[in-house]
Parts: structure tokens; sequence; C-alpha cells
């Protein structure tokens, strides 16, 4: 066998699979099939590509590799900002092939750090009209993780100018950080009230978290804790719906634990010190790459995925000398055999999903068969489940509903799954159990006034006059975060039950 046919890094992806394996097993009451499976792709590609000598690749080929990828996806940015292309998501007009800027800004930046890095290495001026031109479309993007990461990058890479006036750096950093707060400030309030309340949820759940896949929901619950513990609490403006973890790191160690946050920690290090000792223009992209995650959700998006695998395989192989041996054919044969495994069980799932797809916008009874066909496969969909549960409860199965949105908040941190199940429990005459689904409903989001509305609505079914008009005056109060045609309604009744109770009591 090749030397580092099977090393330290290999090691401790392998204990990672068995960690994650455990807790999925062990820890976790969510269900996480996909997530299992998807985990399972990654490390088919890992072993694949430890089949393939990438540390023997030039470094300059690397570059005008990564080099000719950024300029695509920044040609479509461009073309997008222009108008001679459909951006991917309605409310930007930039977004490269991703759903959003984000990702698009954070795709330009590892492929800028690996380009610039070259550069400053070997030279090129291909490479540097290339990075010039990155720059210039990077901040079109209005990212800032992804500026963020290439500051870092810039910074490590130019750390000796950066020693000379790290006085001037410095002043200049912290303005730049200041402007990036107050460009979107109740995008940073937000994801700061995330990882306050993800940090809140490692520390009870320190060495096994909370399962994995559980992310989002015990992120929904920490909310609503916190909120009902701190009802004057400034983040309120500014709290939301997650429907992903913009943090990696802290949405590994609530799901995970310590234990699995050291073990990727140890992969990830490990990898990068081969790459710092080799100087291979890779760690630049992993660093950016690596910066990014702290701020986003790059590791759910699945062209990082790959990158992410090419860069560890890259550095598992430096020190290889033999490009095939009997140790290796073994490794493509076990890894061609797993791959075939995970893509059997990745099919059914994605031909559910796109059946799914079909019919999820058409709300008729006949199509609740169809839906049970489709749970074992989809099980662990929100979207399904919220759709399910909806469909149930307009057919009049409240029980049946109740049990799809209660699965449901196991993956969710939307307050509707809550809400929708206090109607079912209000049609069911328990109010009281109703009543405390609302008022969770409200704590998670504290800036919503539909579970207010709600509960002024089982206050009138109950005929409680007090707890109604003190509801519609809290209502007639409320401060909606997003003023609408439908929460002016729910205020104009709110105000109408007031008179009617004042007047009549």
């Amino acid at each position: 066998m090749g030397k580092s046919a099977f090393g330290s890094i290999d090691l401790w992806v392998a204990l990672c699979v068995i960690y994650l394996a455990d807790n999925v097993l062990v820890v976790s009451h969510t269900p996480c099939a996909g997530t299992a499976l998807h985990v399972g792709a990654w490390i088919v590609l890992y072993m694949l590509l430890r089949c393939v000598p990438l540390a023997r690749i030039p470094n300059k080929a690397l570059a005008y590799l990564c080099a000719a990828l950024g300029c695509l996806e920044a040609g479509l940015g461009l073309m997008q900002l222009t108008g001679f292309c459909p951006s991917e998501h309605h409310l930007y007009a930039m977004t490269g092939n991703f759903f959003n800027p984000a990702p698009f800004g954070a795709f330009l930046a590892v492929m800028l750090a690996v380009v610039i890095a070259t550069y400053k290495q070997e030279g090129g001026k291909s490479l540097g009209w290339t990075a010039v031109a990155l720059l210039i479309v990077l901040p079109a993007a209005w990212s800032r993780a992804a500026l963020l990461a290439c500051a870092v990058c810039m910074v490590v890479l130019y750390r000796a100018y950066v020693m000379k006036f790290w006085k001037v750096v410095i002043a200049c950093s912290a303005v730049a950080m200041v402007a990036l707060y107050f460009l979107k400030q109740g995008s940073a309030d937000s994801r700061l009230l995330m990882f306050i309340v993800s940090f809140r949820i490692w520390m009870k759940h320190f060495w096994l978290g909370t399962g994995a896949g559980g992310y989002l929901h015990a992120l929904g619950e920490g909310q609503a804790e916190y909120f009902a513990a701190h009802p004057a609490s400034t983040f309120i403006p500014s709290v939301g719906v997650a429907d992903m973890p913009f943090c990696e790191p802290m949405r590994l160690a609530v799901e995970l634990g310590t234990v699995g946050l050291v073990l990727v920690a140890i992969v990830l290090v490990l990898t990068a010190w081969r790459l710092w000792r080799a100087r291979h223009p890779l760690f630049y992209g992993l660093l950016a790459l690596l910066v990014f995650s702290l701020f986003s959700y790059p590791f759910n998006i699945p062209v990082f995925v790959v990158i992410l695998a090419v860069i560890v395989a890259t550095a598992a192989n430096m020190g290889d000398e033999k490009c095939v041996s009997a140790g290796k054919v073994r490794s493509f044969i076990g890894a061609t055999a797993l791959g075939v495994t995970v893509y059997a069980l990745l099919l059914p799932r994605n031909e559910a999903k796109k059946e799914y797809e079909r019919f999820s916008y058409m709300k008729y009874e006949a199509f609740i068969k169809d839906y049970y066909e489709l749970l074992p496969k989809l099980n662990d969909n929100p979207k399904f489940l919220f759709n399910f549960g909806s469909l149930l409860r307009d057919a009049g199965k409240y029980n049946d509903s109740n049990a799809m949105l209660r699965q449901g908040t196991l993956l969710s941190a939307d307050p509707m799954f809550h809400i929708l199940m206090g109607r079912n429990y209000e049609d069911m005459q328990e109010y009281g159990t109703a009543d405390s689904l609302y008022c969770h409903a409200f704590h998670m989001v504290p800036n919503r006034v539909y579970p207010l509305y709600r509960r002024m609505k089982l206050y009138e079914t109950m005929r409680d006059s007090t707890k109604m008009l003190n509801m519609a005056t809290r209502i007639t109060d409320f401060k909606v975060k997003v003023e609408s045609p439908a929460t002016r309604d729910m205020k104009k009744e709110a105000e109408e039950m007031i008179i009617t109770l004042t007047h009549n009591p």
C-alpha cells in the first residue's frame, strides 16, 4: 500500500463517520435519513478522490481551473445584473447558479483565494487579471461573510505587509466591521441571537449534543425559552424564522456536541496544516470556506460539499508516491460499491420528492392516500409534513394532522406548526392545550401578531370577555415587524372587538 493510502486524515474521517452513525442511532430523535445519506455521499466522493493523485496536479493548473470556474460564475452574475439572464431568486438581481447572493459570493471568494495565492507564488498575468475581475464582482454580491472570508485570506497571504502597517490595518478593519454591521443590522442581530441561543443549547447538551438533524428544532425551542424569559429583549425586532443554520460550527456543536465538534475540527486542522506546510493554494480556499461557514450554511449546498471533499482528499493524498496500488484498487472498488448503495437509497427519495412537488399545491382530500404512500421516504421533509398536516386538518382528521405536525416540529423552527396544532386542539375543544401552543408559537418569533390574534379568537370561542379585551388591546398596541394587509385586518378586528366589549360589557 502507498505511504498515505490510509493516513491520519483518513483515520479521523473514519472516526467522524462512526461517531455520526452512533449519534444518529442513539442520541438523535429526529428523522435524519436524508442527512445520513448525504454524509454517505460525501464519504463516497472522498474515498474516490483518495484513489486519484490530486496532490500531483500542478498548483498553476489548479489555479487556472478555479479562475475559469470563478469567471464563469461571475459572468453569469453580471448577465443577471444587467438583465440578460434571470436570477435564481425573485428578490435578488444577482445570484449566479445559487438560490441567493450569499453562496454566490462565497464561491467567488473561494475561487479568488486560490487564484491570488497561486499568483503570489508563481505569477501569471492571466491569473492577475482574473483576480482583479473577481475582486470587482465580489462586492456586488452584497455578502458580508464572503467579503470577510476574502479579507481574512488576504491578511494571511500578505501577512508580512500587514505586520509592517498593523496599526493602520487594525483601524481599517474596525471601521469596516462597524460598516458591515450597520449595512444589514437586522440580519446581523438575528444571527447574533441565533449564536447566543445555540450556545446556551450547546452548554445544556455539552458532550453528545441534541442529536443529528435536530438543530432547527433545538433553535426554535431555545428561542421560545429565551424570549419567555426576556420579553423586552432588544433582539425582538430582528428575530425571524430560521430555515438554515447560519453558523456551521455551532450547528455541529448543538447537534453532535463537543465530541463531534472536536472530531471534525481535528480533520480540518490536519488538512489545513498539511496544506500550509506544502504552501498549497488550496489552504486559502479552505480558509475562505471556513470563515464563510462561521456566518452561513455552505455545507448544506452541494458544490461546497464537493469543494471540501476535494480539499481534504488533496491534503490526505500528499506524500503518496504510488498512483495505483493493490490497496487503492481495493479502496476504489469499496468506494464504488458504497456509492452504488447510497445512490440506490437516495434515488427513491428523490423520486418521491419530485412526485410530491407535482401535487403539493393541490389541497384536495383525494391526495391523502398519496401523502401516506410518500411518508416513509419524506418523513424528514418539513414542508411535506406541514402540507400533509394541513390537508388532514381540512379533512377533519385532527389527531392525524397533529401527528404529522408534531413530527414537523422536530425538523423546523417555524411556529406555524404549533399554530396549526393549536387550531386542531381548538376545534377539538381542548382550549387549554390550544392556548399553550399559541403562546409557545408567539415566544418562538415574538414579532408576529398572528399567534396573539389566534389567542384572541380562542378567547372569543370560550366567551371569556376579560381575556378577549386584554388580548385585543395587546394586538392594537403591537408593533409588527412587517406591515401587511393581513396584519392591518387583524388590528382592525381587534379594535372593533375593543369597541364592542367596551360598549357592551
